[in-house]
């Protein structure tokens, strides 16, 4: 859904009129530090109205016609936001389903750029610099594609907001939060703790993208782009704390996290985002959320932080003797571990996302082999022996069980699976 006024902010800064949805006191304290929270406020709404009342996918405006969802899909977002509203309101009577799924299954995402600079990297098709805001709403599930763009498993279902906004030596910054935080009736607790994600996400090169379409002329099932995360918890604005982040990253701050940020401002291929998981945590859920996290993201290899999270990295801190308390508030286990980076610096640049990794050829075979129906690097090698002693495509495909013919004959052609050797 596009958003194209001009001029933009005298649109949004009409005399006060009371918000539908969009509660724009929550809107300041969780993203209000880093955008205008008026302006943001009414742009949501406004978006969320159109959808919810006319399942409105593009705004009219600046002389472009809004467009709507089809007439076979409609039904899906018709009445959606009030929905997402009512079920904000059992939060209120029933807490305990906070614990068990605190958001309403809605299957869509609202996205917002946030700047005036047309060379946008990814997002600048639709880019206008007549204004500092644009949206876009998309729907996810109406047809039988499954790749990431179109499809969410339900499991996952909930309305996300993300903001672009243009940071960090030129790279594009992403924030996204549940919509249902900033909507009226959300419990939101003004001493409740926030978990939250910091990610490097590496861009697959756009030679493996074209590879990919060579082979499968589609993007569903395209391996996801390799990524590091920081998982962070607080009990304060989690973009406050990302302010500190961002003074260590700059000040140069020697921490796994802040290294690994600078090392990769330097890559353009580079998106950087931080996304609001959990709030109106008490502090023993929050210790368990985060240890539980980290945990996995250690267990994958994709951890930035230093030490396990929640009492687990308690007990660590104890061992390195830069904490004594059992619980500590979370100021205190900062100051803790920052004690014990001094005490171990670690250079911290993640070895999966080290910028001259795709030109090795060991990594890029594992990529580009590892996804379903794809060749394995077995299965191109024994069809290269093969085709060199005179066996035709058509046995080469059988004998390695590929596919199809037309898979091998790209093989060797050299379209596709340069990479493997």
């Amino acid at each position: 859904m596009k958003i194209r006024r001009k001029p933009m902010s005298k649109t949004l800064k009409q005399p006060n009129k009371k918000l539908r949805y969009i509660d724009p006191l929550k809107v300041k304290r969780l993203i209000g530090s880093f955008f205008p929270s008026d302006i943001l406020a009414k742009l949501i709404d406004v978006d969320l109205i159109a959808l919810n009342d006319e399942a409105t996918i593009r705004m009219g405006g600046g002389g472009v016609k809004p467009q709507y969802l089809s007439k076979e899909y409609n039904s899906i977002v018709l009445g959606v936001v009030d929905k997402m509203e009512r079920y904000n309101h059992k939060l209120v009577s029933h807490p305990e389903l906070m614990k068990e799924r605190s958001f309403y299954a809605a299957p869509f995402d609202l996205t917002i750029r946030y700047g005036s600079k047309q060379n946008m990297p990814r997002f600048h098709e639709n880019w206008s610099e007549q204004t500092l805001l644009e949206s876009t709403v998309q729907v996810y599930n109406l047809g039988d594609c499954k790749c990431r763009s179109c499809y969410r498993p339900p499991e996952q279902h909930r309305a996300i907001l993300h903001i672009y906004k243009e940071t960090f030596n030129g790279h594009i910054w992403r924030i996204s939060l549940p919509i249902q935080y900033l909507m009226k009736g959300f419990p939101l607790k003004p001493n409740g703790h926030m978990g939250y994600y910091h990610s490097l996400v590496v861009q697959h090169p756009d030679s493996y993208l074209r590879e990919w379409l060579n082979e499968n002329e589609t993007l569903e099932g395209l391996p996801e782009e390799p990524r590091y995360n920081y998982v962070g918890i607080t009990s304060r604005n989690w973009l406050v704390r990302m302010r500190e982040h961002i003074r260590g990253i700059e000040s140069g701050e020697n921490k796994k996290f802040y290294n690994a940020w600078r090392h990769f401002v330097k890559n353009e291929r580079v998106d950087f985002m931080s996304e609001l998981l959990v709030v109106n945590q008490s502090y023993d859920d929050i210790m368990a959320w985060e240890e539980a996290r980290v945990d996995i993201e250690m267990a994958e290899g994709r951890a930035l932080n230093m030490i396990p999270g929640g009492f687990k990295g308690i007990q660590e801190l104890h061992k390195l003797r830069v904490l004594n308390k059992n619980r500590p508030t979370l100021k205190e286990l900062r100051r803790a571990i920052d004690a014990a980076e001094r005490a171990t610096p670690r250079s911290g640049v993640p070895n999966l996302l080290i910028s001259e990794l795709w030109k090795e050829d060991s990594y890029a075979a594992k990529i580009i082999c590892g996804a379903e129906g794809r060749l394995s690097v077995e299965q191109v090698r024994r069809a290269r022996e093969l085709h060199q002693v005179g066996i035709s495509v058509e046995e080469i495909a059988d004998k390695i069980d590929a596919l199809n013919v037309p898979q091998v004959r790209r093989l060797l052609d050299g379209k596709t699976y340069s990479r493997v050797h």
